[in-house]
């Protein structure tokens, strides 16, 4: 699917609000896609992308609307692509190179300073993870050169609107191959296989 020319997320703490407030941005404006729903800790997330314009008029809709529950919010006019397509659930694969991982409390924390990592920093995007099996909380993984990761998770930190959202972050200068094996298989404990090692005593 190709990417739209912005995306918005709201994240509320009310599930009847966030219905009625996905319904009223739907009304505004003639938004191109929608994601919406519930996830861990009882928020109810929507999604939006669109034109600049239509996601920019919804919204400011959405914000009106579910005021009263907002826990965060961000609008994105110039998605990048790669966290776009991280957005419909795209993962990339990392070999030995160096990792940083960004861990936010919310949805709309870690949309926003990934964002603005991959258009700072020269690295690739390994994956997002969007509230559900986290507790609500999100994370994302960087790939690349040490100073290259270096600076995504500075340009993040920076770029996080409440640092309290900021939860914790990690640089893993040459991540080991067995790790970057389950990585690439999962992130998830649950899906990750139990690997025999080599050279265990």
């Amino acid at each position: 699917m190709k990417a739209q020319d912005a995306l918005a997320l709201i994240e509320l703490d009310s599930i009847p609000t966030g219905i009625l407030t996905a319904d009223a941005m739907l009304k505004e404006a003639p938004i191109a896609v929608l994601k919406s729903g519930t996830v861990h800790n009882g928020k109810y997330l929507i999604l939006i992308g669109g034109s600049v314009a239509a996601v920019g008029m919804a919204f400011a809709k959405g914000m009106s609307k579910g005021q009263d529950h907002l826990l965060d919010a961000v609008f994105l006019p110039d998605i990048h692509e790669s966290v776009y397509q991280a957005c419909l659930g795209k993962r990339l694969t990392c070999g030995s190179e160096a990792l940083s991982v960004m861990e936010v409390s919310t949805v709309a924390a870690i949309l926003q300073s990934s964002d603005a990592a991959m258009k700072g920093a020269e690295v690739e995007l390994v994956e997002l993870r969007l509230a559900d099996d986290l507790g609500g909380k999100s994370i994302a993984i960087y790939a690349g050169k040490v100073e290259d990761v270096e600076m995504a998770i500075n340009i993040s930190e920076k770029t996080v609107e409440n640092p309290e959202n900021i939860l914790s972050q990690s640089i893993i200068p040459h991540v080991d191959p067995e790790l970057a094996k389950q990585i690439n298989a999962s992130t998830y404990f649950s899906k990750s296989d139990l690997s025999k090692l080599p050279g265990a005593e």
